[in-house]
């Protein structure tokens, strides 16, 4: 693998939500690890001049629905993930299966189905994306012997796709989930798929799971008094779609960003769904929500990368020594009314997709699903 120095950067996004940019113009990678920042060595087998473009984690998309594969069998679309790696997204986090045709409801199927996800996404990246895949759909009649099945098997999520009867039975899923170090995920809003119940507030703060997914509905929210209460009253994880309601994301960022928590939100798609399928979905949020709030572009970029890492106890996100060199590069769209990256987000555009690198190797030499860079980069 050749390593590669990244020289003329214009902003760096730095993937820590606390300190969103940094100053640096440059950045080593070798062994496909981001070896320095700010870079002393000179010389790679590979340069690459970003010509005052901003070069930022690449994005992480917190809510996506895969199956098996490249395809998604709701939207009857195949490459649907390499497409997204066009749009930035170098990780995605599945939120369970829950589209997979003829999908058994019993307990041993979801078991099966999720060890299955999870093992065949972990030996193949579909389109080169790594995917987190296999999260356990929670039901009644679990016990903690099918939680240590899972995890045995290198499950990592559980999710309450529905409300189970037995809160008590809610409870110890949780608790179960925690004893493993499993990150506890719920369904927050109305109906998305027949069958699958509503949740409300109550539910969230009696049976305390980390992340409510879809905070912001998927695509229906709960209503606009429990939004607040999830935000003001819980520790949850806020999780903002762009297949939910867009004037509840705004408003739920911008309480976050009010009470100093912006630590607590990430973002994502929830797609492929009924909404499509969204390769630039991620920047879209973004720009949605730059333009909407008084949250700076750079610090939405970390909720939609580092932040959602930690989260997940992920090792990306970041634009630090040691951490691997999973990158993007963004530049203002040709012909676009703002000169970068970040102040065409905050003008409510998505900007260029320009390079976009995994574990350092250059995955994406120009996005085809974004307009060209203003100053495209050059590899010397």
């Amino acid at each position: 693998m050749s390593d590669v120095l990244i020289t003329n950067v214009g902003v760096l996004v730095t993937g820590d939500v606390e300190n969103p940019r940094s100053n640096a113009e440059s950045v080593y990678v070798a062994d496909g690890v981001v070896r320095e920042v700010d870079a002393t060595t000179t010389t790679a087998e590979t340069v690459v001049d970003a010509r005052g473009a901003t070069l930022a984690p690449g994005l992480i998309d917190s809510h996506v629905h895969p199956v098996f594969g490249d395809y998604t069998p709701r939207q009857r679309t195949l490459g649907w993930c390499e497409s997204y790696l066009h749009g930035g997204i170098t990780s995605m986090i599945s939120n369970g299966e829950p589209h997979l045709p003829g999908r058994p409801p019993d307990v041993e199927s979801a078991k099966a189905l999720a060890t299955l996800a999870h093992k065949s996404f972990e030996r193949e990246r579909p389109g080169g994306v790594k995917l987190r895949g296999g999260t356990l759909i929670l039901g009644d009649g679990m016990t903690e012997d099918d939680i240590e099945d899972v995890h045995r098997e290198g499950v990592e999520r559980l999710k309450f796709l529905m409300p189970v009867e037995d809160r008590s039975l809610g409870r110890d899923l949780v608790r179960w989930g925690h004893d493993r170090d499993m990150v506890v995920l719920m369904h927050c809003g109305g109906t998305s798929l027949p069958g699958v119940e509503s949740t409300d507030a109550e539910l969230f703060v009696d049976i305390q799971p980390d992340i409510a997914a879809h905070t912001n509905g998927g695509p229906t929210p709960v209503p606009d008094e429990e939004v607040r209460k999830l935000v003001t009253e819980t520790d949850l994880v806020l999780d903002l779609v762009l297949a939910g309601n867009q004037r509840v994301a705004v408003d739920i960022l911008q309480l976050a960003a009010d009470r100093d928590d912006l630590h607590r939100v990430q973002l994502g798609t929830d797609t492929p769904s009924g909404t499509g399928v969204t390769p630039l979905g991620v920047l879209l949020e973004a720009a949605i929500l730059a333009s909407m709030t008084d949250v700076p572009p750079a610090e939405i970029l970390c909720l939609a990368s580092g932040t959602t890492a930690t989260h997940h106890g992920l090792d990306t996100g970041r634009i630090e020594p040691g951490r691997p060199a999973d990158l993007v590069l963004l530049d203002a769209p040709k012909g676009g009314p703002r000169d970068d990256a970040l102040a065409t987000l905050a003008h409510g555009e998505y900007p260029a997709v320009d390079k976009v690198w995994v574990d350092g190797e250059l995955l994406v030499e120009r996005s085809r699903n974004t307009a060209p860079a203003k100053t495209p980069a050059e590899v010397l």
